[in-house]
């Protein structure tokens, strides 16, 4: 870990080089995401219970805003669906039964800590997935949660605010140090750290004022010093300390197993560390939908209330500009009005049209437009243009791929690490220890899906080309179940179309629907027989009772 002299250098660093998204993100938080204006220079800024919507006129771009983040929980994280399953990279492990029931009870138990009502994970997620797709940044903090006595009970999450963190990357572009900077009253902070705390903390509850804050420095980074046999700090790879900006101090040393604040990027330029969101790239429209309302505010007003001119010798006339109003001398005596509006009524067509185009614009980058059931309304849709939709659909939000590698892997590693600590993996079946209880995860989410979709489309564009021809030649049907086994297929459409898994037949169901079917099988085939041994007898006794009547017929 570097002394207080460098790591205060490097934070004076990072902080000149992220001064200009900085001030991108005050003016994307102004229009865009008040309630995170927290940044210098936006209206509000650190200041609790300060108005932070009085630059906004039009609501377009926070309502898209909420639909971004809808989509996106919908697509990446569904609630009360597993959308991440724990499985291996060795693929002959997985043959085992006893692997395959720990991966499957551990996805089970990593989903029940998640979806608690303690955890906090989805009101925490919402609030970085909202930071995403304003700013293009989000930090989420895992840690564990432990009850009234001190013990691990769970785990709980906390959604960062990115004006608070400082990022750096690694040579491969991924983000391995993160500085956090914040402030807590000398009460928070021995709360936190009790009598490892600076002791400005503990001075400042001596003299009585538990309330006056301080701010810190969180510096978390590789561990130089990394020593593998090590169970202390030096033997995690991540290092972790905190500095007491006040006085200038480091406290609180120590290290983390899985990186323990995971920051992620919407997209990124490859010059530059911090990302940028879609709140970013339509940051321009926004701004010009403000305008445009604002104008049309005023158009209305000027129509409704215009300003009114009149001779200069009816300075001592009242005029009533009001419902019911009657105003003396506003008739000369030629029948003509002495009070006129100063201004023609404004043409606000060409703006509604223009402001419309602006919307459409602030709502495609939310994904508005993925979720309009039917745009066209028809009487019918085929198969096959529903899995063409839904490909399309996973093709536009592609960009979301990304949080899988920055955000959700990395925060399932330090999920699993917690649990581990825990002692929650400690049941570990043995081929899997030794082979180095590697862990993969994989994806079962509605946009994995929507990226198979195009396989099950062009199955289906398939069949429809085959079944004239089957019509003509029976052959081509004969070749089509040769080729594709039901079996394969329907459990591939069943993927792609998230039927539920419990609604399968299990091993056993499907073995007693073979025997219903095989038995009654048999059943026909024996009746079928008896039927044509019936009818062979009746026409032995028709033929026997025909060569009597001959042979009669000849004796008499």
């Amino acid at each position: 870990m570097a002394d207080v002299d460098t790591i205060l250098r490097r934070q004076a660093r990072m902080e000149s080089d992220r001064a200009n998204f900085e001030a991108l993100w005050g003016e994307v938080a102004d229009v865009l995401l008040p309630r995170q204006a927290d940044f210098i220079g936006s209206s509000g800024s650190y200041t609790q219970g300060a108005r932070r919507t009085e630059r906004i006129y039009d609501e377009t771009a926070m309502l898209a805003l909420d639909h971004g983040v809808s989509a996106f929980e919908g697509e990446v994280i569904p609630q009360g669906g597993q959308w991440q399953k724990l499985t291996t990279r060795h693929p002959d492990l997985l043959k085992s039964q006893a692997v395959r029931l720990w991966l499957e009870q551990k996805t089970d138990l990593l989903f029940s800590l998640r979806n608690s009502p303690f955890s906090g994970f989805g009101n925490q997620s919402h609030e970085s997935i909202a930071s995403l797709l304003a700013f293009g940044l989000q930090g989420m903090w895992p840690d564990v949660r432990r009850g009234p006595d001190g013990r691990s009970v769970g785990l709980t999450y906390q959604s960062r605010h990115i004006g608070q963190l400082y990022i750096r990357e690694n040579v491969a572009g991924l983000v391995d140090t993160v500085h956090r900077k914040f402030r807590l009253s000398h009460r928070q902070a021995y709360q936190q750290w009790g009598d490892a705390a600076p002791e400005a903390v503990k001075k400042g509850l001596r003299d009585q004022r538990p309330d006056d804050e301080a701010e810190y420095l969180h510096v978390i980074e590789p561990n130089s010093d990394y020593d593998v046999t090590r169970i202390d700090a030096k033997g995690k790879r991540i290092a972790s300390c905190y500095v007491g900006l006040q006085d200038k101090v480091i406290f609180a040393e120590g290290g983390y197993r899985a990186m323990p604040l995971i920051v992620s990027r919407f997209e990124k330029s490859p010059t530059e560390t911090y990302g940028r969101g879609p709140g970013i790239n339509i940051l321009p429209a926004v701004k010009a939908a403000q305008v445009m309302m604002r104008d049309l505010i005023a158009a209305t007003e000027l129509e409704l209330r215009p300003p009114l001119i009149t001779h200069d010798d009816m300075q001592d006339v009242m005029i009533f500009f009001e419902p019911d109003g009657v105003t003396y001398g506003g008739l000369d005596d030629r029948g003509q009005p002495t009070v006129r509006k100063m201004l023609d009524s404004p043409t606000m067509e060409p703006v509604l049209l223009l402001q419309e185009r602006t919307r459409q614009i602030i709502e495609r980058a939310f994904y508005v437009d993925l979720y309009q059931v039917r745009q066209e309304q028809k009487t019918h849709i085929s198969a096959t243009e529903i899995m063409q939709r839904q490909a399309e659909k996973g093709v536009l939000l592609a960009p979301l791929l990304r949080q899988q590698d920055e955000w959700f892997t990395p925060m399932a590693e330090r999920e699993l690490d917690i649990m581990a600590e825990m002692g929650l993996l400690d049941d570990m079946p043995p081929e899997l220890v030794e082979a180095g209880g590697v862990v993969e995860i994989v994806y079962e989410n509605p946009l994995a899906r929507a990226r198979k979709a195009d396989e099950a489309a062009g199955f289906f564009q398939m069949i429809q080309g085959i079944s004239p021809l089957g019509q003509v030649d029976q052959s081509w049907l004969q070749a089509l179940t040769r080729r594709y086994n039901p079996d394969k297929v329907i459990g591939g459409l069943a993927y792609i179309g998230n039927v539920p898994t419990s609604w399968e037949n299990d091993e056993d169901e499907k073995q007693q629907i073979d025997a219903q079917r095989d038995a009654s099988i048999k059943l026909d085939t024996l009746l079928n027989a008896g039927d044509r041994a019936g009818m062979i007898a009746k026409n032995f006794a028709q033929a026997g009772a025909a060569q009597a009547g001959q042979e009669s017929a000849g004796v008499a």
